[in-house]
């Protein structure tokens, strides 16, 4: 603009453009992200006390009260872990990282398509005459297969100590076995009080004349399994633990976000799933223009990638590990049941070793830690890492992370364990497989058509280039099922 058109001087229209106290603060917030949550964790076995508590109201511009769609204390999930093979660096072995996600069709996500729903649907239609494939897509991920965890998000207080207590809210993500034990005794606590009394609140979740909650793990025959018992003492709830729950993200916010980066990572785990199984799923149409419409319905604002190459996350740079990626793998161990004889907790010790190492935290590896215990140190350590830099005189810039640094592992790196049953097993295998159900295969007249197998009848009449041994074979001995598996991954186009 120029001088003869501008009206106000240059000191006047900066003066109306300066930010204020009130702008200040909101950017302060904004740029702060939002509180952290901690997590509870049911990491050993023994008895936990906890306080559970209710949904948080939301509030509008004007400080009322929003009407609540749900109420109650929990709110339910789909949840599952992507195993994706990362190619090593300068030669060394790949390695693998698990990305939790959730199913996007689910009321709360909204979105119109799920991309492991779909890959399953189309999958069991184009291969329902292999018996194993058709297991396999039913199965638990620890299993290989493709079936949602079917979780459970509580609020809870953790009243098993004072310093417990003291830690504020936690997010407790328990199986759907577990709620369901959960709410019968609830039921039947709120049944016997209402006759007594008239009780007409929550039994557990409400502020005052509610019951502490016990959560009781034990593990027989590598086994592990819960159970649930409710207190005949009541513990009210402060109003600064109050307070603070509401200071939370709200449990949707935490549970129900869906980026560009997880449908990016789920398109990288379902082509190694076709590679490894020599199917050919993310190859048909159906299952191309599933992906598109889920793309087209993401925020244009989301700018996050997941890169298989480097796997990081582009928007923010953070690397494929981080702590709150470790602490969602150890949750999905343990919600499996699965103990510290199995191999997917072994793995993951190794990934702890790693990541201290990579990050030169002052954190030792010792038989007498289990994986929770590592995780609280290491999440401790990079705490005191990032404060750090702040409590640091700056006339000592190279001397400080010198005395932090760890050294290569020595000995201390933990032992091999003596040789057990490895067997692991699934708790809560019985209430996943009554929430997800394997689809009845579709009708002989709706089935989609698909390629012909190598190895099938109608493979074989009009193959254009017929192979020798082919016609040595007996027409009524099959192919094994590897070498069928090995000749579908190659066949013509």
């Amino acid at each position: 603009m120029s001088e003869e058109k501008r009206k106000l001087s240059a000191f006047e229209a900066f003066k109306q453009t300066q930010l204020t106290f009130a702008e200040a603060e909101e950017k302060a917030k904004q740029e702060a992200g939002a509180p952290k949550v901690e997590r509870f964790r049911i990491g050993e076995d023994g008895e936990y006390s906890i306080r559970v508590l209710p949904l948080a109201p939301s509030f509008d511009n004007e400080g009322n009260i929003i009407p609540m769609d749900r109420k109650g204390y929990e709110y339910a999930v789909h949840q599952f872990f992507l195993t994706i093979e990362v190619p090593g660096k300068k030669g060394k072995k790949p390695k693998k990282i698990s990305i939790p996600v959730i199913r996007t069709t689910d009321k709360e996500v909204g979105k119109s398509v799920d991309l492991l729903d779909t890959y399953v649907k189309i999958g069991k239609e184009m291969y329902d005459d292999d018996e194993d494939l058709m297991k396999l897509f039913s199965a638990s991920s620890y299993e290989g297969g493709i079936r949602w965890n079917y979780q459970h998000a509580i609020m809870v207080l953790d009243v098993s100590s004072d310093k417990e207590r003291a830690k504020g809210p936690q997010l407790w993500q328990c199986s759907h076995s577990q709620y369901k034990d959960l709410d019968a005794a609830k039921m039947r606590l709120w049944a016997e009080l209402k006759a007594d009394d008239g009780q007409d609140t929550c039994p557990i979740s409400g502020f005052t004349n509610a019951y502490p909650v016990k959560v009781i793990r034990t593990t027989e025959n590598n086994k592990t399994g819960y159970k649930i018992e409710i207190g005949r003492k009541t513990l009210d709830i402060t109003e600064a633990e109050a307070e603070k729950l509401l200071e939370l993200p709200r449990l949707p916010e935490q549970l129900y976000r869906y980026t560009r980066y997880q449908l990016e990572a789920t398109l990288v785990f379902l082509q190694q799933y076709d590679e490894k199984h020599d199917m050919e799923v993310c190859k048909e149409p159906d299952f191309i223009e599933a992906v598109e419409k889920l793309k087209g319905e993401l925020s244009p604002e989301d700018t996050s990638h997941f890169d298989i190459a480097t796997a990081t996350n582009k928007e923010d740079g953070k690397d494929e590990v981080t702590i709150d990626s470790l602490y969602a793998e150890y949750d999905n161990i343990t919600d499996q049941g699965l103990n510290d004889k199995s191999e997917e907790y072994k793995d993951l010790r190794e990934k702890i070793r790693q990541f201290i190492e990579d990050k030169n935290l002052d954190v030792r590896i010792s038989r007498t830690k289990n994986n929770l215990q590592l995780l609280e140190e290491v999440e401790e350590a990079l705490d005191n890492q990032d404060k750090q830099p702040k409590e640091a005189p700056a006339e000592e810039p190279a001397p400080a992370p010198a005395q932090s640094r760890r050294r290569a592992p020595q000995p201390k790196v933990e032992e091999p364990e003596e040789d057990e049953d490895e067997e692991p097993e699934d708790s809560d295998s019985d209430s996943k497989e009554e929430e997800e159900a394997p689809a009845a295969p579709a009708p002989e007249s709706g089935r989609r058509s698909r390629r012909a197998r190598p190895g099938s009848e109608e493979a074989a009449a009009p193959a254009p280039v017929p192979e020798p041994e082919a016609d040595e074979e007996p027409e009524d001995a099959p192919a094994p099922e590897s070498s069928r598996r090995r000749l579908h991954s190659r066949r013509l186009r």
